[in-house]
């Protein structure tokens, strides 16, 4: 755990530890890029290709993306809700009506994993990569420091208080990225469980090193917006 980071920003990271791992990056050294030799020049281009950020302004409208929940999350709802009014065979019928292959993978996502998702839905997959590519952004230049922390704290409240323990918010990230890689087969969804399995499981993961009940995230945060 690193020292330097208070209880907050602790629970913080530990939110963004998918994406941030899935980098190689180490929650010992607070996900620090610097740490590793060339990792700088790495995350840039992962930003550039991946997110079409490469400045202050195109990261900017990223966040902006995030808090207003334009993301897959509510995409993911609206098909929720459609399916929803459906019976079982009436959802199979639907589904096997859809031509667009990856569309339809996408409903027989939902059908599948509804019942073990909560309201919040997979808007855990939105708010966790927000927190990563936040914590990587900063790093780079793209976002001022305390601006940075603000938002990511923002994203850190919203993931606490819609899901219930670190197995709940791993487990609608997950479906979250199944749902977004529109392909829906048992390869896939094996590929998707290991990059949280070593999270749930290691004994220095930052979920079994920092408690999903920590108070300080709770507390206000004074949101700092541009523009």
């Amino acid at each position: 755990m690193h020292s330097l980071l208070d209880a907050r920003q602790q629970w913080t990271l530990a939110a963004g530890a998918i994406l941030l791992e899935a980098n190689r990056l180490e929650f010992a050294t607070g996900y620090d890029i610097d740490m590793l030799e060339g990792k700088r020049e790495g995350i840039t281009e992962m930003l550039d290709r991946a997110w079409s950020i490469r400045d202050e302004e195109s990261f900017q409208r990223q966040v902006e993306s995030f808090r207003e929940n334009r993301g897959h999350g509510a995409d993911f709802d609206q098909d929720r809700a459609l399916l929803s009014v459906m019976n079982y065979q009436e959802q199979e019928n639907y589904i096997r009506g859809i031509i667009d292959e990856k569309r339809s993978a996408q409903f027989k996502i939902i059908q599948v994993y509804d019942s073990r998702l909560n309201t919040a839905g997979v808007s855990a997959w939105d708010w966790g990569r927000a927190i990563s590519i936040t914590r990587m952004a900063m790093q780079i230049g793209y976002m001022a420091e305390d601006a940075a922390w603000a938002f990511m704290h923002e994203m850190a409240q919203r993931i606490q208080r819609a899901y219930s323990s670190w197995a709940e918010y791993a487990l609608a990230y997950i479906i979250g990225r199944q749902y977004w890689s529109e392909e829906f087969n048992e390869d896939e969804a094996l590929a998707h469980f290991e990059l949280i399995e070593p999270l749930l499981e290691r004994t220095d993961s930052p979920w079994n090193l920092v408690r999903w009940e920590e108070e300080s995230v709770a507390l206000p945060v004074n949101l700092e917006r541009e523009g």
